[in-house]
């Protein structure tokens, strides 16, 4: 049976009644504010909105790097023309270098406000995981680049993302992110660099719950949840209110069965008191079988929550949280080439990497079906396919 996906209809008709005098309005109303430090001159000839626009196409057709953006500017100039009904020159290497090491990120992040931010009522329920990634190859004069991103599990979309300040650590960047998005009503999961009480106080006092992991960071704490959850096995469980629910997935040659106990009665635990709002223990047993025949693999991880709910959200939740790895982290380093990017000099890598993750969302909202490795062949390959996200993003 054909896997091949048919260009989605809705995208062909944006290309078709794309009306290129609007756009180019609409680009530069939504453009119109961004801070342009730049002589005269070069305002004029490349104005931002058409750099940023050529950036963001450039993404879309399979380029990860500024000199194949610059290329890919030339050689499509005769496509922008057609696009934009009027000629504009491809701008440089040197052009759109400048640009992006000079440009402030703070400046290029208010497009995930406005292009993409979720009303809170949108994200009421929704797993919003924290997770950081370091820029493997970006290191200028030391300066590691390290940024924590807020992801929308659900609409794998992210949010915002913050660069993490030199000699700090990621939950440095917390108070920063949950300036940017109303996270009322969500859950914001993190892994251990995030679970400390000051986190989870944080999250409260920003109307959203906390699912954090537990692991060595919180020794004292970690030790009460392996004795409890020991001892409630040993015993089968009897007398021991909990909630459970399980998993199982078929998939690559193995067999995968997740097992997630929920205990809301924690009175009894000395740490309590030190966690704002703190509800529950979760206890999660992932057990991998593999059909060629070796051995199995097991791993149980450990939360606290400040949201009751039952095992089978929770499960989904947990789920979800490591999601973001392959629905962010592998795109960005396996399609995108990130982790490659050398692009180091003033913050230069910072803003590739939010023209990256625009382009991420962009293709989310706009083709939600198709893999994003899919829509950049399309883009390049498929006639009016990325005329058609354009439309789709920009004209409604």
């Amino acid at each position: 049976m054909s896997r091949r996906k048919k260009i989605d209809s809705s995208i062909l008709e944006a290309s078709k009644h794309f009306d290129a005098q609007t756009f180019v309005e609409i680009i530069k109303g939504e453009f119109s504010d961004f801070p342009d430090h730049r002589y005269n001159q070069k305002r004029t000839v490349y104005p931002i909105w058409y750099i940023c626009l050529v950036i963001i196409c450039g993404f879309f057709c399979g380029c990860n790097t500024i000199e194949e953006i610059a290329e890919y500017a030339l050689l499509q100039n005769a496509w922008f023309k057609e696009l934009l009904g009027k000629s504009y020159p491809p701008p440089s290497y040197s052009t759109l270098w400048w640009f992006l090491v000079r440009t402030q990120p703070d400046a290029l992040k208010q497009y995930f406000k406005r292009w993409f931010i979720k009303l809170p009522d949108q994200l009421k329920d929704q797993l919003l995981a924290l997770d950081g990634k370091r820029l493997r190859s970006a290191n200028f004069l030391g300066h590691i680049t390290h940024v924590v991103e807020l992801f929308a599990a659900e609409d794998r979309l992210v949010l915002t993302a913050e660069k993490v300040p030199d000699k700090t650590v990621e939950k440095s960047c917390l108070p920063d992110i949950l300036k940017q998005v109303d996270v009322s009503g969500a859950i914001i999961s993190g892994d251990a660099h995030f679970t400390t009480p000051a986190v989870a106080e944080q999250i409260i006092d920003n109307h959203a719950d906390y699912l954090l992991a537990v692991k060595g960071n919180q020794p004292n704490l970690e030790a009460e949840l392996e004795n409890f959850f020991l001892q409630a096995h040993e015993v089968n469980w009897e007398d021991v209110e909990h909630s459970f629910a399980r998993t199982v997935e078929k998939d690559h040659g193995r067999v995968e069965t997740r097992e997630v106990r929920v205990v809301n009665d924690i009175e009894w635990l000395p740490q309590k008191g030190l966690w704002k709002k703190l509800t529950c223990i979760l206890e999660v047993r992932c057990t991998r079988d593999f059909v060629d025949g070796r051995q199995s693999e097991s791993a149980t991880r450990l939360y606290i929550t400040s949201r009751k709910d039952t095992a089978s959200k929770f499960i989904t939740w947990v789920r979800q949280h490591w999601g973001v790895e392959n629905r962010c982290h592998w795109i960005a380093d396996v399609i995108f080439a990130e982790d490659e990017a050398q692009t180091d000099i003033g913050y230069s890598a910072e803003n590739m990497g939010i023209f990256r993750r625009l382009t991420m969302n962009m293709a989310s909202v706009a083709d939600p079906e198709r893999g994003v490795a899919s829509i950049r062949r399309a883009a390049v390959f498929g006639a009016g396919y990325l005329k058609g996200i354009l439309g789709k993003i920009f004209l409604g």
